[in-house]
């Protein structure tokens, strides 16, 4: 009887878990809708991003950032933010933003729930800021570029990193 008991709460347990997972999945993707203005997105689901970007024909930059990272909030209110309600770079770039020192879970280029620190690993990311040009499947493109320098020379850099990418899709 106390066998049955715990099976029964387990099942019960697991099943509240699942249901969770789900419910905040499915909040995420609907969130990774990018017509609206809004700023800089979190990652949420890049397979859902991905897919975007396939289909408008545009890559990727993944701007990876850590929290209390100066530089990364710089490189975001000088350039990011402009950037993702530009109606001229959503035609040519989607932005999705990866704190790599949270623990946020999302969902990466192949639908798999994954935290921000293992997914940034991946990329070996070892400096914020990096910004990281793919392909909607999480291929790189163009090189990346790591750290911010404020001088009028890296909105150039960030546009020839972009076009490079583009011609990489295109």
């Amino acid at each position: 009887m106390k066998k049955l008991y715990v099976a029964s709460r387990l099942i019960i347990a697991l099943a509240l878990i699942a249901i969770t997972s789900l419910f905040v999945m499915q909040s995420a993707i609907a969130e990774e809708d990018d017509d609206e203005d809004g700023g800089v997105k979190l990652a949420v689901d890049l397979k859902a991003a991905g897919d975007q970007a396939k289909q408008r024909n545009i890559p990727l930059m993944i701007f990876f950032a850590a929290e209390d990272c100066e530089f990364c909030e710089r490189l975001e209110g000088d350039y990011l933010y402009a950037m993702s309600i530009s109606g001229e770079y959503k035609k040519r770039v989607l932005i999705r933003k990866v704190v790599i020192d949270s623990y946020d879970m999302f969902r990466d280029f192949n639908g798999k729930v994954v935290e921000a620190s293992d997914f940034s690993d991946d990329y070996n990311i070892q400096v914020t800021p990096t910004l990281v040009f793919t392909d909607h499947r999480g291929n790189r493109l163009s090189r990346r570029i790591i750290g911010y320098n404020a001088s009028g020379f890296f909105g150039a850099e960030l546009d020839e990193a972009i076009n490079m990418a583009i011609k990489h899709v295109r």
